[in-house]
């Protein structure tokens, strides 16, 4: 049977409503974070 090994990270949040869309669009724009395969999909 194999392994399965789960990693958890916190990467913090935003503090208030006003700053939930600036906070995801950083979180998933980063491409230390998420590496999408075509690098002109990081920009949209």
């Amino acid at each position: 049977m194999s392994r399965v090994g789960v990693l958890l990270l916190n990467l913090g949040g935003p503090e208030q409503l006003e700053d939930v869309r600036p906070f995801l669009f950083n979180l998933f724009s980063d491409p230390e974070i998420i590496r999408l395969p075509f690098p002109w999909l990081q920009s949209l």
